[in-house]
């Protein structure tokens, strides 16, 4: 049987140093850190997760597998799993555990820019001792993947790496060629030329649901690292850039194009990200851009009739920006964990952190739901995954720049919601210039 290794796929991962198991359910060999369940079982120990796994897909079943198997292996202890796959309750969750100082011990920040006011009040733990005292485990991790959690002007790990892997554009290749498209564009020119032969096929060139402000945020993401480069999104976070310069404005005038030619439906700003999903998957769109997650949905035939048509590519790169053809956007969120935790309550924690993200459990989430963990000392049976799951790891394995959103290496935490929103206002009456404005003057008010 042909195998692959991971370590493929996070070739280079995360070089800019950056918003589950087989039979054993995720467990992993003893190691300094694991408890003995006969002490642990005289004591009882609530574990609160706080994370954005949750709904009804595989890789939740997974979560939930290595959760229960940790439950029955631990008798004394109660997981209390308050996770919310919505992002708009999981961060209204988060800011209310915040506040009222109730933060779970398995939770999640996006970003790295604001880390550094919840290191100072002990909000976040720091890995460093867990991952040297559990050297099989954190060996197994992609150097960048870590280092992406260490943040400037602090020592430490501050979070654990759960999942990654590339944003890409992917497309329905039947819809493509009744439209007399038989080569994917490689261009941003060629891409407007296949909008328009797809609106004449009254075929929706783009599924985006910008009801879901994310799916907004994502496109503009891959605009703004192909004509500008992943360094332009840090140099907006240090104040090096500003939303309203000419250039970053450009980006904003590239996604308003989109809207003008028709590259979405006509009600894409009342659409949600679920509803956009299911136009892909029902045939009426021809592409849509998201991430691996949902590369089980696209490959199953009880999900869509044109599951053997489905095919991912980068986002077109401009002409005129050859430089950063292979700039992208790649998807890396953490696990973090309470750092106020103490005793066995906090050894129980770091030991089910250790189940949801082992060698194990990462090769569970890849093979049954193309979920990827950025470890290296597990390998992939192909025949158990989709082409185009391989495709994905090819593509995510070229990146030469790599970032996740803009707003990530911003200092401001409600940039996430008002770049997303601002973009999404170009749906309505807003103008790139407008857009823009409005972005920068959240930066300025809170300096």
């Amino acid at each position: 049987m042909k195998k692959i290794l991971f370590l493929a796929l996070l070739l280079g991962l995360f070089l800019v140093g950056c918003s589950g198991a087989d039979d054993t359910n995720g467990e992993v060999s003893e190691d300094s850190n694991d408890i003995n369940n006969e002490d642990s079982d005289n004591e009882d120990v609530e574990i609160r997760l706080l994370t954005r796994m949750a709904g009804s897909s595989t890789q939740v079943e997974i979560f939930n597998d290595i959760i229960t198997k940790f439950e029955e292996d631990h008798p004394n202890v109660t997981v209390i799993d308050e996770s919310q796959g919505d992002e708009s309750a999981f961060n209204n969750k988060l800011k209310a555990d915040l506040a009222s100082g109730t933060v779970a011990n398995i939770f999640r920040i996006q970003g790295v820019a604001g880390l550094g006011e919840y290191i100072d009040s002990g909000i976040l733990m720091n890995m460093d001792t867990t991952l040297e005292e559990n050297s099989e485990w954190a060996e197994g991790f992609t150097e960048g993947a870590l280092k992406y959690y260490q943040v400037p002007g602090y020592e430490g790990t501050y979070g654990i790496p759960m999942e990654s892997g590339l944003i890409g554009l992917y497309y329905n290749e039947a819809l493509l060629k009744e439209a007399g498209i038989n080569e994917f564009p490689e261009t941003y020119s060629d891409l407007l030329v296949a909008i328009d032969k797809l609106n004449a096929k009254e075929i929706t060139p783009i599924s985006l649901g910008a009801g879901s402000n994310y799916m907004a945020g994502h496109l503009h993401n891959q605009i703004f690292y192909k004509w500008l480069g992943t360094d332009a999104a840090k140099a907006l976070g240090v104040r090096d850039k500003k939303w309203t310069d000419d250039d970053v404005v450009e980006t904003l005038d590239v996604f308003q194009e989109l809207i003008d030619v028709g590259a979405f439906d006509p009600d894409a700003a009342g659409l949600n990200d679920e509803i956009a999903l299911a136009e892909f998957l029902e045939g009426k769109a021809a592409m849509i851009i998201t991430g691996p997650w949902n590369i089980s949905r696209m490959s199953d035939p009880e999900e869509t009739e044109f599951s053997d048509s489905y095919k991912v590519a980068k986002f077109p790169y401009f002409e005129e920006k050859p430089e950063f053809k292979d700039e992208d956007m790649q998807v890396l969120s953490p696990y973090m964990v309470n750092g106020q935790l103490e005793g066995k309550e906090k050894e129980l924690t770091i030991e089910l952190l250790k189940a949801l993200t082992s060698a194990e459990a990462s090769k569970r989430f890849a093979e049954e739901a193309q979920f990827l963990i950025p470890r290296t000392d597990y390998e992939i049976d192909e025949s158990t995954v989709p082409e185009l799951f391989l495709t994905s790891m090819e593509l995510g394995s070229t990146s030469t720049g790599i970032a996740v959103d803009t707003f990530d290496f911003d200092p401001v935490a409600s940039m996430q919601d008002r770049t997303r929103n601002s973009i999404v206002s170009l749906f309505i009456n807003a103008s790139p210039e407008e857009a823009a404005k409005e972005i920068q003057a959240e930066i300025d008010k809170s300096e």
